[in-house]
């Protein structure tokens, strides 16, 4: 693939370079995803959707375009109660695992939470931070654990400098900016030239999204 990959977007503009995200009803009706990812975003779970929302799930999960599960994750500032998160968390890492694909994480203040899962589930299947915006300890720290991050429009400089190569990811979410913009803003910061930092996104979108 080459091109600026857009590993995480809710609005489609480049259908051959971009993941499209979106809720696992709406797959089969949206021919404009090429690419796409699919869970259960916390924002959307309740405690009577739960069980419909995971059955949309497994059914998504057999569309061919799916290369990724999520978003999902933990909110500890909205969404239902943390441990109807974290349980619906862990069935869809599990589901990632099952299907060899990997998961692409939002998180919110729930970081600790986060890397409990990770060492108590112990994934083969690669887990993505998706918008991350921490601080340099906070960007280590889940280096360390074995998380890729991957950075959107908004971000801390001193802890895009300190990802590895190897760990990044670059997005738009919902930003008004255009990928290429974000690109050009990363590559200044992380003192890289252009091409070489899209030719290292694409290694690692190979490597994560595209390895079938």
């Amino acid at each position: 693939m080459k091109g600026f990959l857009n590993i995480h977007t809710h609005s489609s503009v480049h259908p051959d370079t971009e993941i499209l995200s979106l809720s696992p009803a709406s797959l089969p009706e949206n021919q404009g995803a090429n690419h796409a990812s699919v869970g259960i975003h916390p924002w959307e779970l309740t405690e009577t959707n739960a069980d419909a929302l995971w059955e949309d799930l497994q059914k998504a999960i057999e569309d061919k375009r799916v290369v990724a599960i999520g978003e999902c994750g933990i909110d500890k500032l909205k969404g239902p109660s943390l441990d109807l998160q974290i349980a619906l968390f862990k069935k869809e890492a599990l589901l990632a695992e099952a299907h060899s694909i990997p998961l692409v994480i939002h998180c919110v203040k729930a970081f600790n939470e986060l890397i409990l899962l990770k060492k108590e589930i112990k994934p083969l299947q690669p887990w993505i931070i998706h918008g991350f915006r921490g601080k340099l300890s906070l960007a280590k720290d889940c280096i360390r654990h074995g998380f890729y991050l991957s950075i959107g429009a908004h971000f801390q400089e001193d802890a895009l400098k300190a990802i590895p190569s190897d760990r990044l990811f670059i997005e738009t979410d919902e930003a008004d900016k255009s990928i290429e913009d974000i690109y050009q803003n990363i590559a200044q910061v992380r003192g890289m030239k252009l091409e070489e930092l899209k030719e290292c996104i694409n290694k690692n979108a190979e490597e994560v999204f595209f390895k079938a």
